[in-house]
């Protein structure tokens, strides 16, 4: 026990809390103004003043003496209450993983598109349920469907563009027009043979 704690231990004798216990009980005004007359040999009516600025003196002694013992028992109750140790929870700070680097992890682990992952988190999270769960569900299915069909229109869409050349009018023009001893005109004329034949 500690020297506080013995210091404001519960008195064993019972003269002590009884003395404690009549010093809580009020004592009403006309008993004091009769212990004032009698101690201070004063006259009633001649001293009517003096005696009032008395009592009023010893009522204010009585309100402080009653809350000091007031507190006195308050801390020793409380002194003498057991201390309760907090319990603590072991830690595992080494091997501890929470609920949300579990669901980022298997949000890694899906094979899907970062807008899809996304979703697939606004999912589970508003719906309560677990990314596994979310990714099976007909939402996320109908998201990736479409992600894939969309892929597939740009692939399609990527593959059929031809490097297609504008078609030279050749009408104006005549075979001695071309250069032929330059690469750029010998195409060219590869070119004119090549619009002559589908006039």
């Amino acid at each position: 026990m500690s020297d506080a704690q013995n210091q404001v231990e519960e008195p064993k004798d019972p003269e002590a809390i009884k003395a404690e216990e009549t010093a809580l009980k009020e004592v009403p005004q006309s008993e004091l103004r009769s212990q004032v007359i009698e101690k201070y040999g004063l006259d009633e009516e001649l001293n009517s003043d003096l005696i009032d600025s008395l009592v009023k003196d010893k009522v204010e002694e009585q309100k402080k003496l009653q809350t000091a013992i007031k507190q006195k028992i308050s801390w020793r109750e409380k002194a003498n209450k057991p201390v309760e140790k907090p319990v603590v929870p072991p830690s595992n700070t080494g091997n501890f993983v929470t609920k949300e680097e579990l669901e980022q992890r298997d949000i890694d682990s899906l094979e899907l598109s970062d807008e899809l992952k996304t979703e697939v988190k606004r999912y589970a999270k508003i719906n309560n349920v677990s990314i596994k769960e979310a990714t099976g569900s007909s939402y996320i299915s109908f998201l990736k469907e479409k992600e894939v069909l969309k892929a597939k229109n740009e692939e399609a869409s990527i593959g059929n563009k031809r490097v297609s050349q504008a078609r030279k009018d050749f009408s104006e023009k005549s075979p001695n027009d071309f250069d032929r001893s330059t690469p750029e005109g010998r195409k060219e004329w590869d070119e004119y043979k090549t619009w002559l034949k589908t006039q």
